[in-house]
């Protein structure tokens, strides 16, 4: 996925990057801008030494993108479901009467370690700059 970005900060090999909305970007929602004029910011590599004030192109791979997403959506999704079934499991043995309402709690308890748990793989992902993307052109001078 490639995107034109405005360099706003540089730091060392990196520099921070102001994405600029395409017209795609105005039936998608699927960075969390959606359909507001917001823009958000971005690290990225930056191994062709772009300034700031410097219009580019940033790009991260594809598999990465749906590694992040898959981070980010489903293992939440699938640690919910997992945690009603077990929240049911453990309300029959236990002979808890309203299991319903338990089984959603331990979904949402669930849940909730494992955005812990995804807390603290993106601070040792950042730390690798797994997750980063790269500047791969300069477009403007």
């Amino acid at each position: 996925m490639k995107e034109k970005a405005l360099v706003v900060e540089n730091k060392g090999n990196d520099a921070k990057v102001e994405i600029l909305r395409s017209s795609a970007c105005d039936h998608c929602r699927a960075c969390s801008v959606g359909t507001e004029k917001k823009s958000f910011f971005v690290w990225a590599k930056n191994p062709l030494k772009a300034k700031v004030g410097q219009l580019v192109e940033v790009e991260m791979q594809a598999s990465t993108l749906l590694s992040a997403t898959f981070i980010v959506y489903v293992i939440p999704l699938v640690a919910f479901i997992v945690g009603i079934g077990l929240g049911y499991s453990v309300a029959g043995f236990f002979n808890i009467k309203s299991s319903e309402l338990f089984s959603l709690l331990m979904g949402i308890i669930v849940m909730g370690f494992s955005f812990l748990g995804i807390y603290f793989y993106n601070k040792k992902a950042e730390k690798t700059k797994k997750y980063f993307s790269n500047i791969v052109n300069i477009l403007e001078q």
